[in-house]
Formats: structure tokens, sequence, C-alpha cells
């Protein structure tokens, strides 16, 4: 059956993830996954709910990233309520009001308008035995290429998860025409796999700082820069905190030049 948004609910949509050994769990594995963002499709999580919060492929989605449509918004004096889908499922999204940071609302008020595609980072939760998601960030997305780049990226994270990491480079010249759907998914750029999780290089220096930052407003791109001058350009500290945004690693906080960590 398809939906008014294009996508088909009867696909997988990258939900089954199914390990013919089962869960690949354990107690450094358990670790490893509440330290990692998991891209998502909403028909990954509501499977993932009735069984314990652990997806089909064994990984705990404690973080997670998820790429929907807006059908309904419910604001109140402390939070935002997003009705949202993506083609695999509908689920709830809340997220906490942050008094007094203007810029941050604006951002907000972008996001929750009806039939707005937008990029949601947070935490699964269970509420009255349904999933549901606690937004630490909802933007509004900048490209129609977010959402390519996310259906992909749920494919190739939960495949190289079954392979024991084992999948290397960019998966865009094995996935970069896969369907969804009634929809063929075409990839106009690779996927980067160097973020923070590849570690060391300019995206790991970035992700420390950050780490290090106790202002509410997050770290600032132009002060990491100066802290680097000499060792890498503006150019290329502005395309590492973009990388790792697009990865969902960070986000951004009262505009485009300052950031946090998702955790």
């Amino acid at each position: 059956m398809a939906n008014r948004f294009g996508m088909d609910y009867n696909s997988g949509g990258g939900g089954d993830f199914q390990s013919p050994g089962g869960s690949q769990g354990g107690g450094a594995r358990k670790a490893t996954d509440e330290q990692t963002l998991i891209p998502v499709t909403i028909k990954m999580l509501l499977e993932a709910v009735p069984n314990n919060k652990i997806l089909l492929d064994g990984r705990e989605p404690y973080h997670v990233k998820l790429v929907a449509a807006v059908t309904a918004v419910n604001k109140t004096s402390t939070s935002y309520g997003y009705t949202v889908e993506d083609g695999t499922g509908t689920i709830e999204v809340k997220e906490w009001i942050d008094e007094g940071n203007l810029e941050i609302t604006k951002m907000r008020e972008e996001a929750a308008q009806d039939h707005q595609y937008v990029r949601i980072i947070g935490k699964l939760e269970e509420y009255d035995n349904k999933a549901q998601i606690v937004a630490v960030a909802v933007r509004k997305l900048s490209s129609g290429n977010e959402l390519t780049h996310h259906l992909l990226e749920v494919v190739y994270e939960g495949e190289n998860y079954k392979k024991g990491g084992q999948i290397v480079g960019s998966p865009s010249a094995s996935m970069g025409n896969m369907s969804f759907g009634n929809n063929n998914m075409h990839s106009s750029q690779p996927i980067s796999n160097t973020g923070a999780s590849a570690g060391g290089g300019i995206e790991s220096e970035v992700m420390t700082y950050l780490t290090n930052v106790t202002d509410e407003q997050g770290g600032s791109v132009d002060i990491f820069a100066e802290m680097n001058k000499g060792k890498y350009s503006l150019g290329d500290v502005k395309a590492a905190f973009e990388n790792l945004a697009t990865e969902g690693m960070i986000y951004s906080t009262v505009d485009e030049s300052h950031y946090s960590c998702v955790n």
C-alpha cells in the first residue's frame, strides 16, 4: 500500500536485517551500541519495542537517526509532539522545549510544519507499550539528497554490522541504485565512511573538541578553526563539521556555526 509520500509500506524499507545466527550481542558490543548513532527506518523501531528494544539484527538502537515526513504537530508549553512517517510506518516524536534559545526555537518552527521532511536524532523509548522517539534535535532537511543518503545509510550500516564491520569504503558503488518500495533511490554523491566512527583526522579532532565544550550553545566552528590555524584551512574545518552533521554525529544549535555532540 503506497502512502501519499510516494513510499511503500509493504516494502522492507531497510527494516528486515535479520541475522541467521541471531544476536551478535555481548557486554562489549552492548556498551559500543550505546555510544553508536544508528540510522533507522520507523519499521525497524516498531519491531524493536516488542523485542526488548532490540533490532532484528541484534543491535540496540540507543541513539537513532531517522528521516521522515511530518504529518501532524502538537505544540504545548513544554514540548513539541510530532507524528512522522517514512513509508515504512508511523511513529510519535517528542522534543522538549529549550526556553530562551531563540535560534533553536526558530529552527524548531521551521521543522514543525505538516508535510515537511525532517531529520530526527534522539533516543528510542517505550510509552504505553508503543515506540516513540525522545528527540535531541528535529531539523528541516536542507536538500532531498539527505533522504536518499539516509536510506542508503540504513542498508549499509545494517549489512556492515552483520558482516562484523568488514565492509570498507563507500557503499555508493554497490548501493547507488537500490529500490525502496516503488521508488528508485539514486545517490548523487557517495556516503562518507570517514566520520568519527572511522577514527582519525580532522573529524576525530572535532569530536574531541565538542565533547569537551560545556557551553550550552555548543562548540564554535570559528573557534576550532582559530585553534588549529596553520593546521587546517577554514574550508576543511567547515567541511568536517558538515560531514559529521550529515552523519548524525553532531547537530547545529543556535546557528549553523555552533554544534554539539549527539550524546
